[in-house]
C-alpha cells in the first residue's frame, strides 16, 4: 500500500471515529430532548387533572358557577393533551387502558354537567370522585412511566458518556499507535536500506533487502536488490573474464613451453637419430658375424644380446619418431570422412593382438551418423592410440567398448571404454602431458596421448578422460562436423 494511502486511511479513520460519535452524541441529545418534551407534556396533562379536581371539588362544596367554567376549560385542555400524546400514551399504557382513559374523561364531563344541572341530586357525586380518581391514577401512571423514561435515558446518557470517554482515550491511544507504526513502517526500511547501501559500498552484494508491503519504499526495495543483482552479476562476469584471462595466459605459456620443446626435441631426435642408426648398423654386423662364425661360443647368449640391444635401438627410434612427429609443422588433409569408417578401419587393424589376448571389442556405431569434414588418418591415429592404450589397461579376456553419435548438430562425439584397472585422481590429470605414463616401465613411451591430445585440439576437437581405480576409464573426442582451419 502506498505511504499517501496510509496516511490517508490513518486520518481518515480519525475522521470517521469523530464522525460517529459526534452523531452518536447528537442522537443521545435529541433522544433526552423528545423525552424531556413528553415529561413536560406529561407533567401538563397530571397538573390539569389535579386542577379539575381542585374546580371539582369547588363546585360540589360551594355550588362555584365559575368552577364549573373552569373544570370545563381543563377537561377540554386534558382531552387535547392526550390527543395529542396519543402514541406515547399508548406505547405507555396500551391501547384499552387508553381508550378507558378517554371513556373515563366523557363520563366524568357529563356526569359532572349532569350535578351542575341538578345541585340537590347527590346520588352521582360519589361516582364522579370515583373516576375523577381513575383518571388521575392513570395520568400518574403515564407520568411516572416517563420519568422512569428519562432516569433510564440518563443512565444511558452516563454510559454514553463513559463510552465517548473510553472512545477518546482509544483514539489517542491508536492514534498514537497509528502514528508509530507509519513512523516506524517509514524509518526503519529506510535505516535497512542505508545499511545495505553501506554494505554496498563496501562491496558486500550478497546483502538482500526483505521488505514486505507495496509502498514507495518497498518498490525502492526491490529496485535496490534487482541493482544488486545485476552488480553481483556484473562481477561475476569479471571474475569469470579475469579467469579466463588467466587460463588464456596459461595456455599461452604452455603451447610456448611446447613449442620450445618441441624444438629441444627435434634437435635431440636429430642428434640421436645418427648415433642410433650406427649403433643399429654395428648390431646387425656382429649379429651376422656370429652366426657365420663356426665355433663360437656362447652364440646363442650372444645373439639374444645383441637382439636386446636392436630392440632397444627400434624403441630410442620410436621415440624420436613420436617427437620428431609432434615437433614438425603438421599440414591435415582435408576431406569428407565417416567417424565409423575409421573406427572399423583401426579395429581391423588391430585385430590380431585383440585375439591374441582374447579382448572383445563392442562396438555401437549409429548408421545415421552424418560424414565430417577432417584428416581421417589424424583422426585414426588419435583412436589406435587410445585404443592400444586399453589394449594395455585390461586384461586377457576383458572388455573395450567403442561408440559414436553426437553431441549436437555441430559436434560429433567417440567415446572409448576399456574395463581396465583405472587411472587414480591423482594421475588422471596428468596424462595428457609428455612422457607420462601409468604404464609398467619400459612399456610405454608417454607420448600416445600427448601427440593424440596435440591433434584432436588442431582439428578444432576436445578430448577428456574419466576414470576411476578398478572401474576403467572412458576416453572422450569431440570432433566438428566441419572444422576450417
Amino acid at each position: 500500500m502506498k505511504i499517501r494511502k496510509k496516511l490517508l486511511i490513518g486520518f481518515g479513520f480519525s475522521i470517521l471515529l469523530t464522525v460517529v460519535m459526534g452523531f452518536l452524541g447528537y442522537v443521545d441529545l435529541l433522544t433526552i430532548t423528545s423525552r424531556l418534551a413528553y415529561i413536560k407534556s406529561a407533567d401538563a396533562i397530571l397538573n390539569e387533572t389535579l386542577e379539575i379536581r381542585r374546580y371539582e371539588k369547588n363546585m360540589m362544596l360551594f355550588h362555584d358557577g365559575a368552577a364549573l367554567n373552569e373544570l370545563n376549560n381543563y377537561i377540554s385542555l386534558l382531552r387535547k393533551d392526550i390527543g395529542v400524546l396519543k402514541k406515547e400514551i399508548v406505547k405507555n399504557i396500551g391501547v384499552p387502558e387508553y381508550n378507558k382513559l378517554c371513556e373515563r374523561i366523557d363520563e366524568y364531563e357529563r356526569i359532572v354537567h349532569n350535578i351542575a344541572k341538578n345541585p340537590d341530586d347527590n346520588g352521582p357525586i360519589e361516582r364522579v370522585r370515583e373516576i375523577a380518581r381513575e383518571i388521575q391514577s392513570t395520568t400518574e401512571d403515564f407520568a411516572g412511566v416517563e420519568r422512569a423514561s428519562i432516569d433510564i435515558l440518563l443512565g444511558h446518557l452516563n454510559r454514553s458518556m463513559t463510552l465517548l470517554l473510553l472512545t477518546i482515550a482509544s483514539f489517542i491511544i491508536a492514534g498514537a499507535v497509528i502514528n508509530i507504526k507509519l513512523a516506524s513502517g517509514i524509518s526503519n526500511p529506510i535505516r535497512d536500506l542505508e545499511d545495505a547501501t553501506k554494505r554496498v559500498a563496501n562491496g558486500d552484494l550478497s546483502w538482500r533487502i526483505e521488505l514486505k508491503g507495496r509502498d514507495e519504499i518497498a518498490s525502492l526495495g526491490m529496485s535496490f536488490n534487482m541493482m544488486q543483482e545485476r552488480l553481483s552479476e556484473a562481477r561475476q562476469s569479471l571474475e569469470l573474464a579475469i579467469e579466463e584471462v588467466h587460463e588464456k595466459q596459461e595456455q599461452l605459456l604452455e603451447a610456448e613451453k611446447l613449442a620450445s620443446l618441441g624444438r629441444i626435441a627435434a634437435g635431440v631426435a636429430h642428434e640421436i637419430n645418427n648415433p642410433l642408426a650406427i649403433v643399429n648398423e654395428k648390431a646387425g654386423l656382429m649379429q651376422d658375424i656370429i652366426s657365420i662364425s663356426d665355433g663360437f661360443q656362447n652364440r646363442d647368449k650372444f645373439i639374444s644380446l645383441i637382439q636386446g640391444i636392436v630392440a632397444s635401438v627400434e624403441r630410442c627410434r620410436t621415440i624420436t619418431h613420436h617427437l620428431l612427429g609432434y615437433a614438425r609443422p603438421t599440414e591435415f588433409i582435408m576431406e569428407p570422412m565417416n567417424l565409423n569408417d575409421a573406427i572399423e578401419d583401426v579395429k581391423g587393424f588391430l585385430h590380431r593382438e585383440l585375439d591374441i589376448k582374447r579382448i572383445v571389442v563392442e562396438t555401437n556405431l549409429p548408421a545415421d551418423l552424418p560424414q565430417i569434414r577432417s584428416d581421417k588418418g589424424q583422426i585414426e591415429q588419435v583412436i589406435l592410440n587410445i585404443v592400444k592404450n586399453a589394449i594395455d589397461a585390461v586384461s586377457e579376456g576383458g572388455l573395450i567398448t567403442i561408440s559414436s553419435g553426437m553431441k549436437d548438430r555441430n559436434t560429433a562425439v567417440i567415446s572409448i571404454k576399456d574395463s581396465g584397472y583405472g587411472i587414480p585422481q591423482d594421475k588422471l590429470k596428468h596424462i595428457f602431458e609428455p612422457f607420462f605414463t601409468t604404464k609398467v616401465k619400459d612399456k610405454g613411451t608417454g607420448l600416445g596421448l600427448f601427440v593424440s591430445y596435440g591433434i584432436v585440439k588442431k582439428l578444432g576437437g576436445m578430448i577428456n578422460a574419466e576414470s576411476e581405480p578398478g572401474k576403467g576409464t572412458t576416453f572422450t573426442i569431440e570432433i566438428p562436423l566441419d572444422f576450417k582451419q
